[in-house]
């Protein structure tokens, strides 16, 4: 009994080392391999404040119920969607992440960019024509 419970042990751990290596962990690289710009959201003012209504809406919900704050709840939650619609944010807010920056070779910093939201997907993202292109803090 006791050598088939540890042939067994044995034979799982090593199907599940196999099945670890067969699929490393993914690395954890938050830029492209020759560098990107990528938005700190804590230099852009609009995210920051946005951040803030959403901390603020949440204590608020949490703690008053009575009738007239509910209508008021549904008034804020409404200005939050409209404030979070369309984001600007300034260019001190993009920094390089990548190798040393060479300005002949890599592209240049966005100077304006508008950032949206997508409520439903709960992601940023910036328009370029008619794509949508992903913004990733």
């Amino acid at each position: 009994m006791k050598t088939i419970f540890v042939t067994t042990c044995l034979a799982l751990s090593m199907t599940a080392c196999a099945a670890a290596n067969a699929h490393p962990p993914a690395r954890q690289v938050h830029y492209a391999p020759n560098g990107s710009w990528v938005l700190n959201p804590n230099k852009c003012p609009d995210l920051v404040e946005d951040r803030r209504d959403r901390r603020e809406s949440r204590r608020d919900e949490a703690y008053d119920r009575g009738r007239r704050d509910v209508i008021e709840d549904w008034f804020d939650r409404r200005e939050s969607r409209r404030d979070e619609a369309v984001t600007n944010c300034p260019a001190s807010a993009w920094e390089w992440h990548g190798p040393r920056y060479r300005p002949h070779v890599h592209p240049v910093r966005p100077v304006h960019v508008q950032i949206y939201y997508h409520p439903q997907k709960r992601i940023y993202y910036r328009r370029n024509g008619h794509r949508r292109i992903v913004v990733r803090f």
